[in-house]
């Protein structure tokens, strides 16, 4: 499987005519994604039998009227999408063709009973979509080579003409891999313009696993997992949650009730305040540790991982929350190396090649 990666950059120092010339090709764009879904959910017996580029074929067909072939099913895309470019076009089409598809299998899921839960409604064909345009090369977009400058086919003023773009961003794929089409993109504040390119999956070093379970321990979660591949594909990802919350936050509340009561006198607290419930609280994070930890190791053998690595935050002093929050008890009661142990000690007797020393930002960014 081939690995994409993209470089976004920001279409800079924009005027209104800019503006306006983006947001009307935007917006000619998902109307007429909209109108083809209409036609493709119509004649779906004979689109959805088509694979890859057949099914530009049969819509085109039915919509775009040529010299070989003067009538057409559809004569409406001709007059209202006049001298519309052919590859955005084609993009558009295929675009509608795969949220058709998206919805068809959907519905088939739910009618088989695939649903998560019996009274679950079925899914619904929704034809106004949030989508971008893919933008072909040399057809519909040009970058140099320094990728500070782009020119983009707009519609101004019900035609279309190429305009001049400032970029600004860093590149860090760019010219490593194949070029594919960029895309325009908004995010309601800046039109950007991400530039995909395509890379080899690396060939795995010998002993190297496969595929692995990585797990980050949070403080309002247990934990937060994700099966990830060599080619960096997530194949599953799973939350874990407390099961004692309720019974550890009723000890803390009457462990913080009675230091209250004991110190309002301006007294210390003695050597071995509350001992019995700190060490329920203790208790309880250990059996909670044990317990998650099954459960992951669990997950990784169904799921055939060789490698459970867990973020390292040996030396890590968590900063307190604000004024009157709980944050400053949740990171007094984190036992992180009290959970990371059992991961690993029933990792090494599935024979799972458990590693707790691993960068932390990196089993964040895969999770």
């Amino acid at each position: 499987m081939a690995i994409i990666r993209s470089d976004t950059l920001t279409l800079q120092d924009i005027n209104a005519d800019q503006q306006q010339a983006l947001a009307d090709t935007l917006r000619l764009y998902r109307r007429l994604v909209r109108d083809l879904m209409t036609v493709a959910y119509t004649h779906w017996p004979v689109v959805g039998a088509g694979k890859g580029n057949d099914v530009v074929k049969v819509i085109e067909g039915l919509i775009h009227p040529t010299r070989q072939r003067p009538p057409v099913r559809y004569p409406y895309f001709a007059k209202r999408y006049y001298k519309f470019p052919s590859y955005l076009r084609r993009v558009a089409i295929m675009d509608a063709v795969g949220q058709v598809r998206s919805f068809g299998t959907r519905f088939d899921q739910w009618r088989c009973g695939k649903r998560k839960h019996f009274h679950a409604k079925p899914p619904r064909l929704t034809t106004r979509t949030h989508t971008f345009p893919s933008l072909y090369g040399s057809q519909c977009a040009k970058v140099n080579a320094e990728a500070t400058h782009a020119f983009i086919k707009v519609r101004w003023q019900n035609d279309w003409i190429w305009r001049g773009f400032q970029l600004k961003g860093q590149c860090r794929f760019r010219g490593k891999g194949q070029a594919k089409s960029p895309l325009l993109t908004y995010n309601g504040r800046h039109w950007q313009l991400s530039l995909p390119e395509q890379f080899n999956p690396p060939t795995p070093t010998k002993g190297t696993p496969n595929r692995v379970l990585a797990v980050d321990v949070g403080i309002n979660t247990a934990a937060t997992l994700a099966v990830v591949d060599a080619q960096d594909t997530v194949h599953a990802r799973e939350f874990i949650s407390h099961t004692d919350k309720d019974r550890e936050s009723r000890l803390m509340q009457r462990i913080r009730r009675a230091a209250r009561k004991h110190a309002r006198h301006g007294c210390r607290l003695p050597v071995g305040f509350c001992r019995q419930d700190h060490q329920r609280l203790t208790h309880l994070a250990d059996n909670q540790a044990h317990q998650v930890s099954r459960q992951l190791v669990n997950l990784a053998l169904n799921h055939d991982c060789q490698a459970m690595p867990v973020e390292d935050l040996k030396g890590w002093r968590p900063k307190a929350g604000k004024k009157r929050t709980p944050m400053k008890a949740r990171f007094h009661r984190w036992f992180h190396r009290q959970r990371v142990n059992p991961y690993r000690q029933q990792g090494r007797r599935s024979r799972l090649k458990a590693c707790a020393r691993v960068c932390a930002w990196l089993v964040a960014a895969s999770v």
